[in-house]
């Protein structure tokens, strides 16, 4: 079957419901009226912003202290918003744009590798993130009710959705070899290897820049394993084995040729944060990785009105904010000063 073309009727009347709801997120003073009071003051603050349904509805199910219902509420809200994109979405923008939010089952399925792994699984449930394919109840299910990898290799089979069974090949190879990097790995390329199918059913401006989406995820994966390497976590025949092909604009030559960061992004647009990362910890590098890949998708919203750009760079918009509001709440919990909140916020 030949490749479906593009169509504005897709994204016209999507991107005019976005655009209306952007203006619910947060500005700079909200955040810094935010950072300057204690959790009950933030409390307050939701209930008198976007967030009041979300947190009233928190207040009522959850019994749990205040950081847990304001981390909760933010979970809740976002995911509604994005799932909103998800619900409206129609033809090429639904498949392009779910690609996207599919993030939602990447993200939860770390968060259950990691538990498993770190042998974690019994603590406090996470907050799931919600408007992905893959409901937060079964990802609760999981968590609450399987002990095991094979239990939750179980559960993902009988689920049988696509991203259910990547899950599934990736508990797979953690049971097999105790490696969360490899495990990890399988799950990620099990999940590119879908987005790219969906992808490439359409030829169109909208299904090049998720090719670059795609890519520019890859890179981020592919330094934060050269950087392990670099920093002594790794051997670099180990790192050879886990770099995965097809990054945006780094070769497997190239990282595994590249001894200074600088040498290995000269040229491209991840140079932009060398004097932040050049020093860094791998935690600190991984962060200032994803801040300007979640940047670079927040700038597209204003790039194309009739394209999938609109709605890539929503769905950035309220990562962001979900990024930022859990920073706050957690670094007000625990006492750290106004300024230094600020300066860890990824800007709006």
């Amino acid at each position: 079957m030949g490749k479906l073309s593009f169509s504005h009727e897709n994204y016209g009347y999507l991107n005019a419901c976005l655009r209306g709801r952007v203006s619910r997120l947060f500005k700079t003073d909200d955040y810094e009226t935010i950072a300057r009071g204690d959790l009950k003051a933030f409390e307050q603050f939701l209930l008198e912003s976007p967030y009041a349904e979300s947190f009233r509805q928190k207040l009522v199910t959850l019994r749990s202290g205040t950081l847990r219902r304001i981390e909760s509420a933010i979970a809740r809200e976002v995911s509604l918003q994005l799932r909103f994109l998800g619900d409206t979405a129609q033809g090429e923008a639904k498949d392009l744009l779910g690609v996207i939010l599919a993030r939602s089952d990447l993200m939860n399925g770390r968060l259950l590798l990691r538990a498993l792994y770190t042998d974690s699984k019994h603590g406090e449930e996470p907050q799931w993130h919600d408007y992905g394919n893959l409901s937060a109840n079964f990802y609760s299910d999981i968590w609450q009710n399987t002990a095991t990898a094979t239990d939750i290799i179980s559960r993902c089979r009988i689920q049988a959705h696509p991203y259910a069974l990547a899950l599934s090949s990736s508990f797979v190879e953690l049971e097999r070899t105790k490696d969360l990097m490899k495990a990890e790995r399988v799950l990620l390329t099990s999940m590119l290897k879908l987005f790219q199918e969906n992808v490439n059913k359409y030829s169109s401006s909208n299904s090049t820049i998720l090719c670059e989406y795609l890519g520019r995820s890859i890179d981020m994966w592919n330094l934060g394993i050269w950087l392990r390497q670099r920093s002594g976590f790794i051997p670099s025949e180990t790192a050879l084995k886990l770099y995965l092909q097809n990054g945006q604009w780094l070769t497997i030559k190239k990282l595994s040729q590249a001894t200074v960061l600088m040498e290995l992004v000269h040229q491209t647009p991840w140079q932009a944060i060398i004097r932040a990362i050049e020093n860094s910890t791998p935690q600190e590098f991984q962060r200032a990785l994803f801040v300007q890949f979640i940047k670079w998708q927040a700038d597209l919203f204003r790039a194309n009105p009739l394209g999938v750009e609109v709605g890539m760079g929503y769905i950035a918009k309220y990562i962001i904010e979900w990024q930022n509001l859990n920073l706050l709440s957690v670094g007000i919990s625990m006492g750290l000063p106004e300024k230094e909140l600020l300066s860890r916020l990824i800007p709006v």
